[in-house]
């Protein structure tokens, strides 16, 4: 693999919480690691999250456990905590808007340092209501979100430059999040590039190129993409509805979050009736669906268990359903927990109900720990990367779940030979694999001059 580019590769996302956001923040860290693998002395990732210093060096620690890449993280909020002064240069005379509710940040001394517009929208982040920088001088504001976020990533730049005494040093921006996404597409500096990640499926059901976008989210996040230096998609399924769609783009490329195998021989013995899940706990996963299935497993594998891993919003009600429907005794919600992989080793199979997906992370690491796959045959990743390695059912079948699952349980040898395809399925999700089409990526964007990041009309005027 070539060296990298000559240039300073910064990572962006709204936060790194792994509790919270499971396969997100897991394919953000391993963007990091990616970034690692192929050279990168010391990438850099920057997050934009309200938080104390405690909860965040606590979510890196979960993101980054041991072996710890040599990666530099930085918060926009502990920085402005540690030193404001940049932020009330950056801002003009002004006052908070009267009308608006604010939420204050407060220094170790209790003075409170710049207050944020709460928005009850899905779009807050896009509010031009004043954010207000407040010192014993008096208070100055910026034009919401997008100019304070503005101001920290013109300051880190100069910062990397200074750093590399080369003013016209390229600097290529990995984008995690559509909402920074949007507010960081018409940055103008020409030696800046910008690389954006998919992470889900933009199509509500059913997975169709013409189906609806999911919300208003994508729908500005779609009229954004040609300002973009290159667009990373997680399948060639997703890249190809989106061809289809709305045509063909330069610097449109599919690379998959890497897996790294575990480490471990997989020479343990599996427990022979147990089901494993892991994912969030939200809608999406319709970890619903897999419980109510459960009891046509149970009638065919009395002894079955069925463990989910992963916490979110509906935890309780999931636990109710259990209860409800008197599983208690064989289907266990574990939440959150650093330890899956052990569990992928001891376990027969995986199962994945969900609606949508834009790669799922945690089948490819059940593929690699050579566990046959049971998942919904939805858009998108489960269709790209099982393969032999499990069995696609169609979206919603509960019967077709039943049957899967209790087929791999009950038959030793046709279980045995899917694991050995699991296997094979996985490399193709290699860090080494992925790696040598990342690193061309990387070569192609900073060879090639930045992409006008202003509307036509807005290039007229």
């Amino acid at each position: 693999m070539t060296a990298p580019p000559d240039a300073d590769f910064v990572v962006l996302t709204s936060r790194l919480a792994p509790h919270r956001d499971g396969g997100y923040a897991v394919a953000v860290a391993s963007r990091l690691r990616l970034l690692a693998s192929v050279g990168v002395a010391r990438p850099l990732l920057l997050t934009f999250d309200v938080g104390g210093a405690d909860e965040h060096a606590k979510d890196n620690r979960q993101a980054f456990p041991d072996p710890h890449p040599n990666v530099e993280i930085r918060n926009l909020f502990e920085e402005i905590l540690h030193d404001p002064s940049w932020l009330w240069d950056e801002a003009r005379d002004g006052r908070a808007d009267p009308d608006a509710s604010y939420r204050a940040i407060h220094d170790g001394e209790g003075r409170e340092v710049v207050s944020l517009p709460v928005i009850g929208d899905p779009a807050w982040y896009l509010t031009e209501a004043p954010v207000a920088v407040r010192t014993d001088g008096g208070s100055r504001t910026l034009a919401g979100f997008k100019e304070l976020y503005m101001a920290w990533l013109t300051r880190v730049a100069a910062q990397l430059r200074s750093r590399a005494d080369n003013e016209d040093r390229c600097i290529v921006v990995i984008c995690e999040s559509k909402q920074l996404g949007e507010l960081i597409a018409d940055w103008a500096d020409p030696n800046v590039r910008i690389v954006h990640t998919v992470h889900n499926s933009h199509l509500d059901a059913p997975c169709e190129p013409s189906s609806a976008l999911r919300d208003d989210g994508w729908r500005r996040w779609f009229a954004l993409l040609d300002r973009f230096d290159a667009v990373v998609w997680p399948t060639a399924s997703q890249e190809d509805d989106v061809t289809e769609r709305f045509g063909a783009r330069e610097g449109s490329v599919v690379i998959p979050t890497p897996i790294t195998p575990d480490p471990r021989p997989r020479l343990r013995r599996r427990r022979v009736r147990e089901v494993l899940m892991v994912n969030r706990l939200a809608d999406q996963k319709r970890v619903d669906i897999a419980i109510t299935s459960w009891p046509r497993v149970l009638q065919r594998v009395p002894d079955a268990h069925l463990h989910i891993y992963g916490d979110g919003p509906l935890r309780a009600l999931l636990q109710n359903l259990i209860e409800d429907r008197g599983l208690a005794q064989s289907v266990h919600l574990h939440g959150y927990s650093d330890r899956v992989r052990e569990a992928m080793a001891v376990s027969t199979a995986f199962l994945s109900t969900s609606a949508f997906e834009g790669q799922n992370l945690a089948i490819g690491e059940a593929l690699s720990s050579g566990l046959p796959v049971v998942a919904f045959d939805v858009c998108y990743g489960p269709r790209d990367y099982v393969g032999d390695g499990g069995i696609l059912v169609a979206p919603g079948d509960t019967e077709g779940v039943a049957s899967a699952l209790s087929a791999l349980l009950l038959d030793d040898a046709a279980r045995a030979e899917m694991s050995e395809r699991a296997v094979e399925q996985s490399r193709r999700l290699s860090p080494e694999v992925v790696g040598e089409t990342f690193s061309r990526l990387l070569e192609d964007v900073v060879a090639r001059p930045a992409r006008p990041r202003t509307s036509g009309a807005e290039r007229a005027a």
